[in-house]
């Protein structure tokens, strides 16, 4: 198995990083942060024409039809950059979802503007009250036919599926690139399943509150009054969601090795320059084995990242259980490690690293809620246990 990127995904690293350095430094950064949106549909736009909106996208559908590996090495460019737009939200979970359950007809009608930077989605599956569960959300959809002019509004059957229009009734919260989306994938219960819809942010019924979250990106508690709606039924949609949590927990994994790894480059070159009693603070032998220390958790790090990059990117009939089973294992240590750097960071760069106007904290912020997206330490550990582990116990022969 060969670990390493390959040509066409060195070259897409090398010239994402090349553009952000010199077009999304700190100070771009800073001015998008305190702007009215929380982000740049000029440097959107730009992503777009790199082709980085449509990396996972099928051709069919105005994409480039890459793999995960390549939206791996976008996530971690952007997290060096601490790139505030919502590819997440829109490219990750949304485009993922749609190009799963939706239908051809559904695929054409948004995809293409996705990967052109038209449109913004949002995957719209946690809820108040259910922490991180999404399996059986409150939210309820209830079959009608079309809700267009001239209709009668007629209720039809839930199990009429293909296209018809439906209403949903509820409330979503965390809803990641909610505040911007110009489309909503929601998740909710219909005739006792689970089931997946796409929504129009704008339609009649649907309102929202936008909020920022502690590292400046954005996202919204929505609320469905009787929202129009249609089914995305084209794969199961417990599989679908579980496939697309498991996809993006992978990439804020990514994301994560590179705030990471700008982390620990900030300090190491803190401790070189910082001087104190006439000498750079890093002669000193006790901070110098706490940089190695970070040094080797951000290659820990990076081994998991890269494990669940290879969880998600299998291919394999019937891995579903082990793909999340992997994945959720990894984030553990991931986050795990997030904290550490994260944490000493802040603690080697002094008093001046809990300043908002230096950088080293806005790193801090990003690494904590990465750690709490989706899941948190708790919850994962209990899953994993749930599993059996991520080794299969066995009893050692002592004879």
């Amino acid at each position: 198995m060969d670990l390493e990127l390959s040509d066409i995904q060195q070259e897409l690293a090398g010239s994402l990083a090349k553009y952000l350095r010199s077009e999304y430094d700190q100070s771009t950064r800073e001015a998008i942060l305190h702007s009215a949106e929380g982000i740049s549909r000029d440097q959107w736009a730009s992503f777009a024409q790199m082709g980085l909106l449509g990396l996972a996208v099928p051709e069919a559908y105005g994409g480039a039809g890459m793999t995960f590996a390549e939206v791996g090495v976008v996530m971690e460019a952007f997290g060096r950059a601490l790139v505030l737009e919502p590819y997440l939200a829109t490219v990750v979970l949304g485009a993922n979802a749609l190009t799963l359950a939706g239908s051809e007809e559904q695929k054409q009608a948004v995809l293409p503007s996705v990967c052109e930077g038209t449109a913004f989605l949002a995957f719209a599956v946690l809820e108040p009250g259910s922490r991180y569960s999404v399996g059986s959300p409150a939210t309820i959809a209830q079959g009608t036919g079309d809700l267009g002019p001239g209709s009668d509004s007629t209720v039809r059957p839930a199990s009429q599926s293909g296209g018809d229009t439906v209403t949903l009734r509820g409330e979503k919260s965390g809803v990641l690139g909610g505040d911007v989306a110009d489309h909503l994938i929601v998740t909710a219960m219909e005739d006792g399943e689970l089931g997946l819809f796409l929504v129009d942010a704008s339609a009649q019924g649907v309102h929202r509150i936008a909020h920022r979250q502690a590292d400046g990106l954005g996202s919204a508690s929505v609320r469905f009054d009787d929202a129009p709606a249609q089914r995305l039924d084209a794969a199961p949609a417990a599989e679908v969601v579980a496939r697309v949590l498991d996809t993006a927990n992978a990439a804020i994994m990514a994301e994560a090795v590179g705030a990471m790894e700008v982390s620990l480059r900030m300090t190491a070159d803190y401790l070189k320059t910082r001087e104190q009693f006439g000498a750079p603070i890093g002669a000193n032998q006790a901070l110098q084995h706490r940089a190695a220390d970070m040094y080797a958790t951000l290659e820990e790090a990076r081994s998991m990242a890269l494990y669940a990059r290879l969880a998600v990117s299998s291919g394999v009939e019937g891995a579903e259980k082990d793909r999340h089973r992997d994945v959720i294992a990894a984030k553990i240590i991931v986050d795990r490690c997030a904290r550490h750097i994260s944490q000493e960071s802040i603690q080697m760069h002094g008093g001046i690293g809990m300043t908002m106007e230096y950088p080293i904290g806005h790193y801090a912020k990003r690494l904590t809620v990465i750690a709490r997206t989706f899941d948190d330490a708790d919850s994962l550990t209990a899953e994993l246990a749930q599993l059996g582990g991520l080794i299969e116990p066995y009893a050692a022969d002592l004879n």
